[in-house]
């Protein structure tokens, strides 16, 4: 079993995983990155050292015009704390962990046929005062080596409560232009992004503490880590030499390298056919 072993925070190297696009164009001709096969790549991401505590949201939300609608008796426990780290208890297991596969620079996956159209909606709710799922991902399109070929899956923001909200979105500036919107109650809003290095951001400024993550991306290797820190990605590209990078809010990247002016962001594997292991263990924020 492989097992990645500390994250560092590094916010300045989003350049460095953007090899994909250049205001949403290809750089260059790629070619299809070499397999065998395919496999799934499964594991845990864990924390080592003492839990971040989960502030409490309900003073805020108290004091606020909308106090009804936040703290409603449907509201559920985790939409009235800071959602940055969901942490197990007893395995430590950190929950909204970004974990995908990178290709080579030069190179495009190969797409397994299952993969390739998807009928799925995510859907980035606002029940009460809470973007609910914190961290999302989602994949409008992969490449096939010669152009983005639209795979269906959708992206809807939804306002479910009985008050506004306003999205304010902030991306890339020359992938994702920034917007912000108001959003009346029971209303939704569909968008399309491009993928970007980096997780897109969500916040409100009618209610100051929500804010959430969206990934973006070309290929459908990624998974969001559950509730008990685990994920799995399912027919991945067997035989190919990949990066495995993951991602937490609290910390960044997993696993920052520099080698002088150089800067390594992930884990080098070589996928096998049949089940990958890879564990990742972060380090906890010092206090």
């Amino acid at each position: 079993m492989r097992k990645s072993l500390i994250a560092i925070p590094f916010v300045l190297i989003a350049l460095c995983l953007q090899a994909h696009f250049v205001n949403g164009q290809e750089k260059k001709k790629k070619v299809v990155l070499p397999s065998t096969g395919w496999g799934s790549l499964k594991g845990k991401v864990t924390l080592d050292g003492d839990i971040p505590p989960m502030a409490d949201l309900t003073g805020k939300m108290m004091i606020h015009v909308d106090k009804a609608c936040c703290l409603d008796k449907k509201a559920k426990p985790e939409e009235k704390v800071d959602l940055t780290w969901v942490v197990d208890p007893k395995t430590k297991g950190i929950a909204n962990v970004a974990v995908w596969i990178k290709a080579p620079e030069g190179t495009f996956f190969p797409i397994h046929e299952k993969l390739k159209v998807r009928k799925d909606e995510i859907v980035i709710d606002q029940p009460h005062c809470q973007y609910l799922p914190r961290v999302s991902a989602y994949q409008p399109f992969y490449f096939d080596g010669a152009k983005k070929v639209q795979t269906g899956q959708s992206l809807i923001i939804r306002n479910s409560a009985i008050v506004n909200h306003n999205v304010r979105v902030i991306g890339k500036p020359s992938l994702n232009p920034g917007f912000n919107v108001n959003m009346l109650p029971k209303t939704e809003l569909k968008k399309t992004f491009l993928p970007q290095a980096t997780p897109i951001n969500l916040n409100c400024d009618i209610h100051t503490w929500m804010s959430a993550k969206l990934f973006v991306f070309d290929h459908p290797y990624y998974a969001i880590t559950k509730a008990d820190g685990t994920f799995e990605i399912p027919y991945v590209p067997a035989g190919a030499e990949v990066t495995i990078v993951g991602w937490h809010e609290g910390t960044g990247y997993t696993k920052v390298i520099r080698e002088g002016e150089k800067v390594i962001i992930g884990d080098p594997i070589t996928l096998k056919e049949g089940v990958n292991n890879f564990d990742i263990t972060i380090k906890a924020p010092a206090k």
